[in-house]
């Protein structure tokens, strides 16, 4: 059986940008009814995140993201992942 060799910071930085695109996107569909706060704070936030995985995702190795499956790393994928499935489905 062959192995699968994952990258994990680069798959630790690619969960938070689809996140911060997801976020990115929700913003977007909210504001095209009304601008409020919350359409303003969905807005930073998913640049921010959106921003600060684009970084990580530049260098990967470097960036402090973790290098092998540690709980830190599978909660936060999962957890971004999730975030991504079911901010999608209520957009939809």
């Amino acid at each position: 059986m062959a192995d699968i060799e994952v990258d994990y910071p680069r798959l630790y930085w690619l969960s938070f940008a689809v996140a911060g695109l997801v976020t990115l996107l929700r913003a977007v569909v909210l504001g095209l009814s009304a601008v409020t706060l919350q359409t303003l704070i969905l807005l930073v936030v998913g640049m921010v995140v959106l921003g600060t995985a684009l970084r990580g995702l530049r260098s990967p190795e470097t960036s402090g993201a973790p290098t092998e499956p540690t709980p830190l790393l599978i909660v936060a994928v999962l957890a971004a992942t999730v975030y991504s499935v079911f901010t999608l489905a209520a957009i939809v």
